[in-house]
């Protein structure tokens, strides 16, 4: 028995250190973005886990698997993913004209919806071709704080290559330059056809005409697709479209709207009638969770106190079940109950009501 104990230890070690080989990098960076899109994700065996009762630490491959749990799949995002996919495969060949872009609008989850397309349209591409250190179909880049210029916009593209842009690093002189036609060099070098702009809801109205003049540039130059992604996205998007094109346009009354296909993310609904989405989604959380005592079916049975705790919003909701987790695994109970998601402050609104 003690041989077999020390065995298992050994196994769990061994494991752990295989585990601990992935480190998250920054997805806005070249790098990052490749390891995220071929990364294989999958929940850890038990077998190959410390016994039950062992202590362990944060770095205990439980742990690690709960912090990032395998991605679930909404309704609107799995929507999302097909909507997306049509589109860029009619882009893709098209000889002439812009390709169409398209906008990803709505609650929290937006990014996963986002990042899931990137890595979606990237792994088809791989799958037809070897991929080199050149080769850089998809490029991932947040909004700039400042972006009322085309040097500002040119950085966060730089960044994504890994290209230096100070004027002279050795004298300290930290001050960038405009990195556009480098960048446009190594987009095209690199075959780039897709472009991910997170968080748009960041560019202010004053910028609209220097962003939206700055994207269809880089449309114009190379054989592009943009998903443009954040709050509100379709009013700023319209907006920059519109303010881009007024010049040119007709007076009219009419309000401006873009041809652009919008994906949205909405709050997942759990009432009379509207139950299955919501439950499958627990389903698939369920059926992910690698806890001992953990008992197929048990997050179902929570499912009005999870909706009430998280308002159908998928980013508090992965939050919540899996600091739970790795909150019963640190215990003991090696389970999700109603007890140990008491214990968690995210997705508490009373906390505000007890302080009043």
């Amino acid at each position: 028995m003690d041989n077999l104990d020390t065995a298992q230890r050994a196994v769990a070690a061994t494991s752990t250190r295989q585990f601990l080989r992935y480190e998250p990098e920054l997805l806005t960076e070249r790098e990052g973005f490749n390891a995220f899109v071929r990364r294989e994700r999958k929940a850890p065996e038990l077998a190959d886990c410390a016994p039950l009762g062992t202590e362990i630490t944060d770095t205990d491959p439980r742990m690690i698997y709960h912090g990032e749990m395998i991605p679930v799949m909404t309704p609107d995002v799995e929507q999302g993913l097909k909507d997306a996919r049509r589109t860029l495969r009619t882009n893709r060949f098209r000889p002439l004209g812009k390709r169409m872009s398209m906008i990803i609008d709505g609650c929290a989850g937006k990014t996963i919806l986002l990042l899931q397309i990137g890595r979606a349209f990237q792994g088809i591409l791989e799958t037809e071709r070897q991929p080199d250190r050149v080769w850089t179909p998809v490029v991932h880049i947040n909004v700039p704080p400042r972006c009322d210029s085309n040097l500002d916009w040119s950085l966060p593209f730089a960044d994504f290559f890994g290209m230096d842009h100070t004027l002279n690093i050795e004298k300290r002189n930290y001050r960038s330059t405009d990195m556009t036609e480098p960048v446009v060099h190594h987009m095209k070098e690199s075959r780039t056809s897709l472009i991910l702009i997170d968080g748009v809801d960041r560019i202010h109205d004053s910028e609209l005409d220097t962003a939206f003049d700055y994207f269809d540039s880089l449309q114009d130059r190379l054989r592009l697709s943009i998903i443009y992604c954040g709050r509100g996205a379709t009013g700023i998007v319209n907006e920059g479209l519109r303010q881009r094109g007024r010049s040119g346009r007709p007076r009219t009354s009419e309000q401006f709207r873009s041809s652009l296909p919008v994906m949205e993310i909405k709050p997942i609904p759990f009432r009379e009638g509207a139950e299955e989405g919501w439950r499958s989604v627990l389903q698939a959380y369920d059926d992910n969770l690698v806890l001992y005592n953990h008992e197929p079916g048990s997050l179902l049975a929570l499912d009005m106190v999870l909706h009430e705790r998280t308002g159908g919003y998928m980013d508090t909701l992965d939050q919540l079940i899996c600091q739970t987790a790795q909150q019963a695994i640190e215990d003991g109970t090696e389970a999700i109950t109603e007890e140990g998601l008491n214990d968690m402050i995210v997705g508490r609104q009373d906390c505000e009501d007890d302080g009043a």
